[in-house]
């Protein structure tokens, strides 16, 4: 987007109308409170009175609606997203484009019938919405502002650095319908704890056989369906795009979402691989992001290769050797844990990794060293026995990588050794390893 390119528009029509069934509701629940007594009195109120009254508020409705249409706006200017709304209570929000974290599209399945979607804004870990777009409106904003914040991936990378291995709109990951089916049906921990879940709604019906106590499984199938059958229907079509300054996943079978991964904002790669996809060799790719409290997903199910070659695309391919890396645990950690052997630790090239493979699921954090926000060491009194300890590694955007019951001596100097890398100025350019996108 050039600096004087300014785009301004009006949201759609229907905007008005979005929340409309709150008000209808209310209305409803007034004149039901008392239905009888208002059908006695308006038997005695002539009809043209009733007719009046109703084209009156339909009317009063129209204009309020059309006004607060007219009123709501939005303009992108060189530096910032403007947004104004209200009629008697006028508010107005300003988006600086250099906070603005991601730009997403939402195109809710009602939505899609009548042609429109939502432009969600994500700055500083909270997200705005403007609903409703039509789609080539919201297609249009979003190009302009993924272009103002991609800005800082163009600038100068350092010597040496590898040249692009693709361009924008380069398809990186599809994620087939069966494929994705049976690798949910076959996440043997998540399965668990759901069908866990479900079992402890039970139990009160099945302790005192009341029909009433059967309201406890009610309170329970939400959290089942979001944790099994919700994600596959909301992962469907996943599709991963390269595009300038990161990458644009597609997904969704009812509700289509367009999410954008800033690569300059990516502070983590995490793969995680339940126990019953190690046959099949295939893992989940998720990404800690600044802005964030949870990781993001990138790849709901995914090759080992194709996963590498993400993480090639993120961090360099110096970074797929730090992450494929061994460094174990002390052989005396193993009367600390009995998955002692599956416990691994590796900083190297500017990158740390960290594995920690138990039962039901494998886990690899991988990150920049000058990503860190946070290291440290803990000992339980157990540990203290055995003389070992636990390095805690915190990013921004996720949750902490353990180097589990490593030796005590070696803790307090991976502990040292992390902080001084993460201290160190840190240059303006990519990785040098990186492969740019």
């Amino acid at each position: 987007m050039s600096e004087s390119a300014v785009i301004e528009g009006r949201l759609h029509p229907v905007t008005p109308w979005r929340r409309a069934w709150a008000l209808t509701c209310a209305v409803v629940a007034f004149v039901f409170r008392d239905l009888p007594e208002w059908l006695r009195q308006a038997q005695h109120w002539p009809r043209w009175f009733l007719v009046l009254v109703a084209a009156a508020v339909s009317l009063a409705g129209a204009a309020y609606g059309y006004g607060s249409w007219r009123v709501t706006s939005y303009r992108l200017t060189a530096d910032a997203l403007h947004y104004r709304t209200g009629i008697l209570f006028q508010r107005r929000r300003r988006f600086e484009l250099e906070h603005l974290q991601a730009a997403d599209i939402h195109r809710p399945l009602l939505g899609r019938f009548f042609g429109v979607c939502t432009l969600r804004l994500s700055v500083s870990g909270q997200s705005s919405d403007l609903a409703y777009l039509n789609h080539d409106q919201a297609e249009q904003l979003r190009a302009a502002l993924v272009e103002r914040m991609s800005a800082d991936a163009l600038a100068p990378r350092a010597p040496g650095s590898e040249q692009a291995d693709g361009e924008a709109g380069q398809v990186l990951l599809a994620v087939q319908p069966k494929t994705l089916a049976l690798s949910l049906v076959l996440d043997a921990s998540t399965m668990l704890k759901a069908v866990l879940l479900l079992v402890s709604g039970l139990v009160p019906y099945a302790v005192s056989k009341e029909p009433f106590a059967l309201l406890s499984v009610a309170g329970v199938l939400g959290p089942v369906w979001r944790m099994t059958g919700r994600r596959w229907p909301r992962w469907h079509g996943w599709t991963l795009t390269r595009e300038p300054g990161g990458y644009r996943a597609d997904f969704g079978l009812f509700d289509t979402r367009h999410q954008t991964f800033r690569h300059a904002r990516t502070q983590a790669v995490v793969l995680k691989q339940p126990r019953l996809w190690r046959g099949r060799d295939w893992v989940r790719v998720l990404v800690t992001t600044a802005g964030y409290r949870q990781p993001q997903v990138l790849a709901p199910v995914a090759t080992r290769e194709e996963a590498e070659r993400l993480v090639a695309e993120l961090f360099g391919r110096q970074a797929v050797e730090v992450m494929n890396a061994s460094g174990p645990a002390p052989r005396r950690a193993r009367w600390a844990t009995a998955f002692s052997r599956a416990l691994s630790y590796q900083v190297d090239s500017g990158y740390v990794s960290v594995w920690e493979g138990m039962f039901l699921r494998n886990e690899i954090h991988l990150a920049p060293v000058d990503k860190i926000q946070k290291v440290l060491a803990t000992q339980g009194p157990w540990q203290r026995r055995l003389s070992l300890a636990t390095v805690w590694i915190h990013f921004a955007g996720g949750e902490a990588a353990a180097a589990c019951h490593r030796d005590a001596a070696e803790a307090v100097a991976i502990t040292a050794d992390l902080r001084s890398r993460a201290l160190r100025p840190k240059p303006q350019t990519l990785h040098e390893n990186a492969v740019p996108v």
